[in-house]
């Protein structure tokens, strides 16, 4: 079967994930493997919602670390934010002794500015890296983002030496029970796309956060929708 064409320009994570199937020795086998999906938004092509992609601008930078097991799922929800903010946005594989130059020049380049979302451990208190307000930042802010699972996220945190002298940052409760007010129905397991429109808000982005947090809720049910064996009518 051909390839269908992408309807929108590839951005970090789209090449990230061509890359990553190149450099494999094997191919990433995901749930619903056999279904038709379209190469840009990876939905059912049925469930596609590529039409609902606008492109913004946001006054932080962010760097998506995948680990290697993320990059290839159609459930991930980190790559929304390259599809909004693909202008401000760049993505890496995560290693953990062997970053890539690109990602280390890009720390180098904000080292001042430079948090991980994520949040506080023992570990990262008892060595006071860990900031309790984004005023201490300077700007532009430069936000990594550990994208996987939060027992990989973990990993990937304390395993890292190179990521030891980077505070890490996290959203405070009254955010997440504001956010938690808006979104209806929510329960408290945030998606790694939640977290960052939580993030934006806080940092006074809030028509970004709220472009995020729709187009968020628009992947969540085209991701519930793909997993269908029945073609379901769009809502």
């Amino acid at each position: 079967m051909p390839e269908q064409p992408f309807k929108h320009p590839q951005h970090c994570v789209d090449l990230l994930r061509e890359e990553a199937k190149q450099a494999s020795q094997r191919a990433f086998v995901a749930r619903g493997s056999n279904t038709t999906r379209c190469p840009s938004c990876l939905m059912a092509a049925f469930a596609c919602f590529c039409n609902q992609r606008v492109t913004s601008q946001s006054n932080t930078l962010f760097t998506l670390l995948y680990h290697y097991t993320e990059i290839h799922k159609p459930t991930n929800s980190g790559r929304l934010i390259a599809d909004l903010f693909p202008n401000q946005t760049n993505a890496h594989i995560w290693s953990r002794t062997e970053p890539s130059q690109a990602l280390l020049d890009q720390i180098e380049a904000h080292k001042k500015n430079t948090i991980i979302l994520y949040p506080a451990t023992e570990q990262r208190l008892s060595k006071d890296r860990h900031l309790e307000s984004l005023a201490e930042l300077g700007e532009p802010r430069h936000v990594i983002v550990l994208d996987a699972t939060w027992r990989l996220a973990s990993k990937m945190l304390h395993q890292s030496r190179w990521l030891d002298d980077i505070p890490t940052f996290a959203i405070n409760e009254d955010v997440q029970r504001t956010f938690m007010v808006r979104q209806a129905k929510h329960e408290q397991q945030f998606a790694t796309a939640e977290v960052v429109a939580m993030l934006l808000a806080e940092t006074g982005e809030q028509q970004q956060s709220q472009q995020l947090a729709d187009y968020y809720q628009v992947f969540n049910t085209r991701s519930v929708m793909s997993r269908q064996r029945n073609q379901p009518q769009k809502p």
